[in-house]
């Protein structure tokens, strides 16, 4: 754990490619796992060799332990039990005699070493090493050897010969559960070096194999990081297909879901700027023509003319008023004063104050008691106008004809809602989705002659989400367009 954090903290702080610190990774993991299993080979190799030598000790016990049986019985007694015995010294000789025929010794006396050192002891009798006997009682007590001799000893029970089960004590083999023997020593140092060329051929192929499966990491991280670059060059342009199913493939896919949208916001800024101008240049354009008229005596300066500059100039005001508001209300910089309110007393002084121009429609308002909302009285007054101002405006009234006005106003839930639909003419289906876009006008009902700029339905957008709303738009039963608000109380 401390480690991991070390090396967590280390890859940090380096300035190192990521594809080099996956390369570093890579062997870490890679030479702990080789390592791990170097150290689990030794440790089980030792173990099973030294489980052999045991057993290869206690096969060649077998025939001291029945001359054993045979002196006990013969002398029923431990008197004899001395390493000076001549009974002690016939085991010591059967068990060499045995030892000598389990190892195939060279015939030649072995040549002396560069270092001009004698062989061992046990060698030049042509014997292993492990050439001496123990004998110690039941209780402990050595009889035959000597402490600093038996301490890796072997040690067998033996038992009285007409007492089954009667333990007499335990014959000892000198170094019996180590590897001592030539041949066998030499065995387990060839396999310990055969461990140590295969751990470092592992390490080898793992890092050889780190090197193009680090690469392998690497290459849609950078594929990505050059994509970014593009992004910020202003190339909004989609990628490939995407056959990755991983993270770095979901990574990718919100990079092209990123492009997308960066790509309709500056179409969208694009044209925004170009509606902007065009809608500023058209009255512009027609007071500029006024006036220069009236200045060369070509239109005179009566009342219906200064009128006309009037309106134009009132149309330019609301216009750039209504720009201010949605830039505002963009930044989060409009402020709301909220308080408890009845929703349909909202709605009642907004149709009071067009009240006259009403009286062409046939108008129906119910609403369910206690609809309560907490909103900024201002603010949603402003709401109202803007879609009563709407209908007035689009809604087709003649002296034959009356247009319809239907608002409901209900709890539902959670919040209350508000349906607003008119007469007609109604909206096209295919332009629904588009009538809170800012500065749009639908090609049959919307245009600049009935004095709308486009951006009423997006100011109100803008209202209803600050009261944490939603509106939908649909065509009417009316024949005209219905608005669908909710608002919610837990969340308003």
């Amino acid at each position: 754990m401390i480690l991991s954090q070390f090396l967590e903290v280390k890859m940090k702080t380096l300035r190192l490619p990521i594809r080099i610190k996956i390369l570093i990774m890579l062997l870490l993991a890679n030479s702990t796992l080789v390592l791990a299993i170097f150290v689990a080979n030794q440790i089980a190799f030792d173990k099973s060799f030294s489980d052999y030598v045991q057993s290869q000790t206690k096969a060649r016990l077998e025939p001291v332990l029945e001359a054993f049986q045979q002196t006990m019985e013969s002398q029923q007694s431990v008197d004899w039990l001395d390493r000076r015995s001549p009974l002690w010294k016939n085991l010591m000789r059967t068990y060499h005699q045995v030892s000598a025929a389990n190892e195939v010794l060279p015939k030649k006396r072995p040549k002396p070493s560069k270092d001009m050192r004698p062989p061992p002891r046990g060698e030049r009798r042509g014997r292993g090493p492990s050439d001496k006997l123990f004998f110690k009682a039941q209780n402990g007590k050595l009889l035959v050897g000597r402490p600093a001799m038996v301490k890796d000893a072997l040690w067998l029970p033996v038992y009285w010969p007409e007492k089954e089960g009667d333990k007499i004590g335990y014959i000892g083999v000198e170094n019996g559960s180590m590897v001592t023997g030539k041949f066998e020593t030499l065995f387990a140092k060839q396999q310990r070096q055969h461990f140590v060329v295969i751990a470092i051929i592992a390490f080898v192929v793992t890092f050889l194999l780190s090197i193009p499966f680090s690469k392998y990491l690497v290459r849609p991280i950078l594929a990505l990081r050059q994509r970014t670059k593009n992004l910020t060059s202003g190339d909004y342009s989609l990628s490939k297909q995407i056959i990755r199913r991983d993270e770095l493939g979901q990574l990718e896919s919100d990079m092209n879901l990123l492009a997308k949208t960066l790509a309709e916001n500056l179409t969208a800024r694009q044209r925004w700027i170009a509606d902007i101008s065009h809608e500023l240049r058209t009255p512009i354009a027609v007071i500029k023509a006024e006036i220069e008229g009236m200045i060369d005596g070509v239109i005179e300066a009566d009342e219906a003319q200064l009128n006309s500059l009037h309106e134009e100039i009132m149309r330019l005001t609301k216009l750039v008023n209504d720009l201010h508001q949605l830039s505002m209300s963009d930044r989060g910089s409009l402020s709301y004063e909220k308080s408890q309110m009845v929703l349909p007393e909202l709605i009642e002084r907004s149709l009071e104050k067009r009240k006259s121009e009403l009286s062409h429609f046939d108008l129906q308002f119910d609403f369910s008691p206690r609809c309560f909302l907490f909103c900024d009285a201002h603010r949603m007054g402003q709401l109202f106008d803007n879609l009563l101002q709407n209908t007035l405006r689009y809604t087709d009234v003649s002296p034959e004809n009356k247009g319809m006005l239907d608002i409901k106003v209900s709890r539902i839930g959670q919040g209350v809602q508000v349906i607003w639909q008119d007469s007609s003419p109604g909206v096209g289906s295919e332009q629904l989705s588009h009538l809170f876009d800012r500065l749009y006008r639908t090609d049959s009902a919307r245009n600049r002659k009935t004095g709308g700029s486009g951006l009423g339905l997006a100011i109100c957008q803008n209202i209803i989400m600050a009261h944490n709303g939603e509106v939908h738009a649909e065509q009417s039963t009316l024949g005209g367009l219905k608005l669908t608000i909710e608002f919610k109380y837990k969340e308003n």
